[in-house]
């Protein structure tokens, strides 16, 4: 049964995924250079080994772990806290909010040593850079325009292809690429955008909200587009502790624990088929109890 833990806990894991990366590459690389030094002293000493593709081989897939990204898709219903639990891991209030006002845009967050945005249009129209207060008042849209959009199927910014934050985290500098993608009860047209980027990326962290488990809506998706592809599904339970604050007695300890407990039989009935490898139950390294918005507080107050 999953135990409640810091957001810093799922991105350790995120850590781990790039540090083993880099020590790959790093063998790859070491087995690359003894088969060239081999190739070199049979030349010289009885002729050439017939090495040469080999070693190429392993060259280009030490170097493609070196420099290639690890993508990771977040995914979820709008007022599920993606943008905030991101907001957390950058350490300030920077991605729009995804409950008020509404994220607008695809969003690849990815490493930089400086700080900007980068903004790709879908026609001629050359990449724009702006500051991230331009970037967060001028791609976000009220939830009244939302609704108006939604109706008539149609995007906020139909020109826009997507944006890209560039930040100095350490965890991006290991490689790691992270996409936020528009809520998937939003438009249709933006749930294409939003499950169409699938099959670019490594892995899927969708998140949930823990006072609305499992929406019809998210089996749905979870159903259609995630389930027997092979893919590594991470899930992210957002604002587990407003469990608390639902309760008739928040300082009841006992109630708190069998509200928890039966959450925690929701989601694991409904998440286990997703968290079996080799028929293996991994549902404890695959499902995050989390508050995104105390995450962010702390990250915010205590930026180091």
């Amino acid at each position: 049964m999953s135990t409640k833990i810091e957001t810093t806990n799922f991105l350790n894991d995120l850590d781990r995924v790039a540090t083993v990366r880099g020590e790959i590459a790093g063998y790859l690389n070491q087995i690359s250079n003894i088969l060239e030094q081999s190739e070199s002293a049979g030349e010289q000493n009885s002729g050439k080994l017939g090495l040469d593709r080999d070693i190429e081989d392993i060259y280009k897939a030490s170097k493609n772990l070196y420099q290639g990204r690890f993508r990771l898709l977040v995914l979820g219903d709008m007022k599920r806290g993606k943008s905030t639990f991101l907001n957390a891991l950058i350490g300030e209030n920077l991605l729009p909010s995804d409950v008020n006002p509404c994220t607008a845009l695809l969003t690849v967050l990815r490493y930089g040593a400086q700080k900007k945005v980068t903004v790709y249009f879908n026609d001629d129209t050359p990449p724009e850079e702006i500051d991230f207060k331009s970037f967060k008042h001028r791609y976000t849209i009220d939830p009244a325009e939302a609704k108006r959009l939604e109706q008539q199927k149609k995007l906020a910014f139909p020109n826009v292809s997507h944006a890209v934050v560039e930040y100095p985290l350490p965890l991006l500098e290991k490689g790691i690429e992270i996409v936020d993608s528009p809520g998937l009860n939003d438009t249709e047209a933006r749930n294409e955008l939003s499950l169409g980027y699938i099959n670019n990326c490594h892995a899927i962290l969708f998140v949930l909200r823990a006072t609305q488990p499992c929406t019809l809506g998210e089996r749905r998706y979870l159903e259609n587009y995630l389930k027997d592809r092979g893919l590594t599904v991470f899930f992210l339970i957002n604002a587990w502790d407003q469990i608390r604050e639902s309760l008739i007695d928040p300082d009841d300890t006992e109630e708190l624990e069998e509200a928890e407990d039966r959450l925690r039989r929701v989601f694991q009935a409904n998440l286990a088929d997703y968290c079996q490898v080799d028929g293996y139950d991994i549902y404890d390294e695959r499902v995050f109890e989390i508050s995104a918005i105390n995450a962010l507080r702390k990250r915010v107050k205590n930026p180091d």
